[in-house]
């Protein structure tokens, strides 16, 4: 059986993925839908709020996100995690269905299943000159038809983004003076080449034939111009008397910069549960082929500007040192105790036997290697070993007993198979809970559940079966003698004078149980969500003023960023930087990522950035945060989220103001940030119909709006199609310099001729919002606040309702309201799972160990050494903070479940003991003297094996252990305390309730103890 589980072991390890994290349910549906050139006001309006409405009643939503920004509607619905999103596909499909008529030139909605996973990688193509005067929007062509089907080639990747693309389209730029003045309206443009479109007749059946019918009404560019558009008394008007037609790109959408660079921005999406690493190696020989072949022929070069394999080999390689340390410190160990060869080796055989088999049940249940599970293995090391301590503890014991070495055999495992099975139990009970728990912790560490679980499961099963069996062969001549012998007889007799009067008892039951409950009420830490597990990188977003344009903000913003990073880039500044990606999609998508030289020095860096990037820029602020390996949310999910709603925007953005003024005048070191915006800065033209003229003229408000329409952004007016690509047709009426002139533009009117625009409609100047955000329904200003490093979400929390809030509500209207969200909601959310799925643990150990033991009190005897335990979490949280800050997040408390599993071990073991002594005939006190001394070795052995095979994943720092540390520590701190006083604890409670107790605890040298 052991050679099955160790080939099958090692041939599932090879198809297991390779990932950093676990894969993580998104439960969400994103629907997007584009309006050309229509303003957010226009788009909330007319695409977002019938689609909310809509939407509203769909099963199983539980948060309803709008966005809408010029020319899109965003709008994201999150389900209860575990939700079955092909059902949810379908509801909103059919909501969406009974969706009004959308506005002619809207797009129909696109819908995406999922959350918006982090890329697989980031890939950048550049000029080899290295020039800042390249148009990136020439590599398209090599892009379409060689680096895009390279990449999608690559086994894992799902969807290669484009984000530098510009889309052509077919621009009809008509004179509206001249169109005015043969009578042309802007209508009769767009309809005639909406219009100018093939169609099928149908089919004839002429004689023995059947003919299908088609009517050529379509046309090319050539013979785009000869179109009639109208007619000036008998005389044709065509488009080129009016209009020239050109092919063109749609306007820049967005700026990407590598190290100061102009490049072409590409991201790859992979599939769910791929694996990483292998994708980014098969990218880097794609990216290596490419670069030698048609991109050097065009002064091109594509590089990997996030390559995630870098830190998730990193962070592996991390865990499998810490694991391999961990086998040799607890091997260590054990040979110290032993101090034979053979022994030590049957006993570590017991690892790569449990380890395998956790591979195996990792490859069956489609789980993929990554940094929690191999964490899992690691924490597992000492667990695997302590069924096989306890057996070959315990047949070593017969055997210096005076037992043969096949009476020892069989009896040795025997002997403790009960509390073997009660302590694996337990374990596994606790275990497996979570690796069913449906919020993100659960995500996050099912798999360290699951590995631990089936590690400890094998591991009995091994101590069982093959160890009796090696046992028979390689302990054959072995010599037994115990070197710590005397000092078990020590122990033995320590506890029992601690013990010795009831008196004393009395005091270190109260005492053993009132002071960690005193302990933790004092010294509990504060709360956090998810662990700081700080990346490499450096992100800073920019706030800007929301008038500003895409060039402006190139020209005063990115060209300053890039010459005040040139230093650090070229090693003249301190705290150097290898590289940086500097973007900008508008002013509420602008920022840097930025790769330090020394990772050490990116808290220096970001200082710096705080105090010196946007010094000089007006109306410029920067939000700095650090890079998370955990990839969720801002700062790896720290950001907690504010959202004031109220049905009016201007009290809101007020509101907004103060609160953002508070946290910088209050609070150091913290970052806000306002969503969309606190100002209604961007400029607007405003053109209110006046009816009577607009009637007057023959026309209606529809075609005035037309006529706008097409003096602005243009007029959608079909599609071309070229035999291999369509393209939108736009009809525009060319370029004005100043609101004055979109005043003076002629239109053509039926019944009184020649009317300029703002004759029709008399234009106005105001202001208006780049951006609107709803949340369920209700328009939102969302304040995003991150926290400096060494504060957690709850002290973040507390110190928010005490200095900001005040100025929140101050500034409030009546109408509006306030309520934070993000991972606040998360948090809370997650600390009622937490208390739930503890509180359910203490009940399901307890009602195992009532089982087991047939005896409710036994296992009420035996829960009672877990506050020395959870105390001993809390010590050891507090001491590591005083090396390096560690909180107690979601990840550190499962620690606390998964440490109740394994505390109660000791404590079975010697309840066991004893009641076994006592179905023999030996008094109490003898028996728990006796179980003292017959367990303390095994006791000691497998706790400290325990505590040293996590001891590496404590202690040594590096890429991604900031994951997994706060519950290395809490699971050792809790096991060295818990093992320690439990040896007191015990035996007071044992001896309690018995008056027939009248002889001291004397012989405790001796196998067998008999009654006074």
């Amino acid at each position: 059986m052991a050679t099955f589980v160790i080939v099958v072991g090692v041939t599932a390890i090879v198809g297991l993925p390779i990932q950093m994290l676990p894969d993580i349910e998104y439960p969400e549906i994103h629907i997007n839908t584009s309006w050309r050139s229509a303003s957010p006001q226009e788009i909330e309006t007319n695409i977002i709020e019938p689609q909310e409405e809509a939407l509203r009643n769909v099963p199983g939503v539980t948060h309803m996100t709008s966005s809408m920004s010029s020319g899109n509607a965003g709008l994201t619905l999150r389900f209860d995690i575990g939700s079955d999103l092909q059902q949810a596909t379908i509801d909103v499909m059919s909501a969406l269905n009974n969706v009004s008529a959308l506005p002619p030139d809207a797009d129909e909605p696109r819908l995406q299943v999922g959350g918006f996973e982090n890329p697989v990688a980031t890939l950048l193509v550049h000029s080899r000159t290295q020039t800042r005067d390249v148009d990136v929007t020439a590599f398209q062509d090599i892009i379409d038809s060689h680096v895009t089907p390279q990449l999608l080639n690559v086994p894992g990747v799902q969807r290669v983004d484009l984000r530098s693309e510009r889309e052509p389209i077919v621009l009809i730029t008509f004179d509206p003076y001249r169109a005015a003045a043969l009578g042309v309206q802007v209508a009769d443009i767009a309809d005639t080449v909406t219009r100018a479109v093939n169609s099928t007749g149908g089919t004839a059946s002429v004689g023995r034939r059947q003919y299908t019918v088609r009517f050529l009404g379509g046309f090319d560019l050539a013979q785009l111009e000869g179109l009639i558009v109208s007619r000036n008394g008998a005389q044709p008007v065509y488009l080129r008397d009016i209009a020239t037609v050109s092919t063109e790109l749609y306007p820049r959408s967005g700026y990407t910069y590598r190290t100061g660079f102009p490049a072409y921005y590409i991201r790859l999406q992979g599939k769910y549960g791929a694996n990483a690493v292998s994708i980014l190696d098969e990218i880097n020989e794609v990216i290596h082929t490419l670069n030698a072949g048609v991109l050097a022929e065009r002064n091109l070069q594509l590089v990997l500007s996030f390559d995630a394999s870098v830190h998730i080999r990193r962070a592996i390689n991390l865990v499998n040192t810490n694991l391999l340390v961990g086998v040799l410190l607890a091997l260590g160990l054990l040979w110290t105790f032993l101090r034979g060869a053979r022994a030590t080796l049957l006993i570590a055989l017991t690892i790569p036997f449990s380890l395998l088999a956790a591979f195996v049940a990792m490859r069956l249940l489609g789980r993929s290697i990554n940094v929690v599970s191999l964490a899992g293995l690691a924490f597992s090391v000492g667990l695997v070993l302590d069924a096989a301590i306890i057996v070959q503890e315990n047949i070593l014991r017969l055997r210096q007993d005076g037992r043969s070495q096949d009476q020892a055999i069989r009896e040795g495992p025997s002997q403790v198979v009960g509390a073997l099975f009660a302590s694996t139990v337990t374990s596994v009970a606790i275990f497996l809970p979570i690796v069913f728990m449906r919020g993100l912790e659960g995500q996050l560490f099912a798999d360290l559940a699951l590995t631990l679980s089936v590690a400890v499961a094998t591991s009995t099963i091994a101590a069982l079966t093959i160890l009796p069996v090696a046992s028979r062969y390689l302990l054959k001549n072995a010599v037994l003698n115990d070197p710590w012998q005397p000092a078990w007889t020590t122990i033995t007799a320590r506890i029992a004078a601690l013990t010795d009067t009831p008196l004393r008892r009395a005091l270190w039951i109260v005492g053993l149980i009132s002071t960690p409950l005193l302990t933790v009420a004092v010294l509990a830490p504060r709360v956090d969500l998810l662990p700081q597990a700080d990346g490499d990188g450096v992100i800073v977003s920019f706030s800007l003023p929301e008038s500003m344009s895409l060039g402006t903000i190139r020209r005063e913003l990115m060209e300053p960023i890039i010459e005040r990073l040139q230093p650090h880039v070229d090693g003249t500044a301190d705290y150097g930087i290898r590289g940086y990606n500097l973007f900008s999609f508008g002013p509420d998508a602008t920022g840097v990522f930025i790769y330090p030289d020394n990772p050490r020095e990116a808290e220096a860096l970001m200082e710096l950035l705080r105090e010196r990037l946007s010094v000089g820029l007006p109306g410029v602020s920067t939000f700095v945060s650090r890079a998370s390996l955990l990839n969720i949310g801002i700062g790896g999910g720290r950001n907690i989220d504010i959202d004031l709603q109220g049905p009016q925007l201007q009290p809101l953005m007020q509101a907004a103001r103060a609160g953002s003024a508070a946290i910088n005048e209050q609070l150091s070191g913290w970052s806000a940030r306002a969503i969309p915006g606190i100002t209604l800065s961007k400029p607007e033209l405003h053109l209110q119909p006046d009816d009577w003229r607009i009637s007057q003229a023959g026309l209606n408000r529809a075609q005035v709006g037309d006529a706008i329409r097409a003096f602005t952004g243009g007029i959608l007016a079909g599609r071309y199609f070229d035999g291999n690509e369509s393209s939108d047709v736009i009809v525009w009426g060319g370029n004005w310099d100043n609101p004055e002139d979109l005043a003076g533009l002629p239109v053509h009117t039926p019944d009184a001729g020649i009317q300029v625009i703002g004759e029709l409609a008399p234009l106005a100047r105001s202001v208006g919002p780049t951006r609107l955000r709803r949340v369920n329904g209700q328009r939102t200003i969302t304040l995003q606040v991150l926290p400096p490093a060494g504060i957690t979400m709850e002290e973040a929390l507390v110190q928010l309702r005490s200095v900001v809030e005040p100025s929140l509500v101050a500034a409030m209207p009546a109408d509006a309201t306030t309520q934070y969200t993000g991972t606040v909601d998360q948090l809370g959310s997650a600390m009622r799972d937490m208390a739930k799925n503890f509180a359910l643990a203490v009940l399901m150990l307890l009602l195992i160990m009532a089982a087991m033991f047939r005896s409710l009190r036994d296992s009420l005897i035996v829960v009672m050494t877990m506050p020395l335990a959870v105390v001993g979490g809390v010590l050891a949280l507090k001491v590591l903070n005083l090396f390096t800050y560690q909180s107690l997040d979601l990840l550190t408390m499962v620690g606390f479940i998964i440490m109740l599993g394994l505390v109660v071990n000791n404590a079975i073991l010697l309840v066991h003991q004893t009641r076994v002594a006592e179905r023999n005939g030996v008094m109490r006190h003898a028996a728990v003297a006796q179980a003292i001394r017959i367990r303390a070795r095994p006791i000691f052995m497998s706790t400290l094996t325990s505590i040293v095979g996590m001891l590496p994943l404590v202690v040594v720092p590096g890429a991604g252990s900031e994951i997994y540390r706060g519950l290395a520590t809490v699971i050792v701190g809790g096991m060295s305390l818990s093992a320690v006083f439990t040896l007191i604890l015990l035996p007071s409670v044992l001896r309690c309730g018995r008056a027939a107790e009248t002889a001291q605890l004397t012989d405790v040298s001796g196998t067998t103890q008999v009654a006074a």
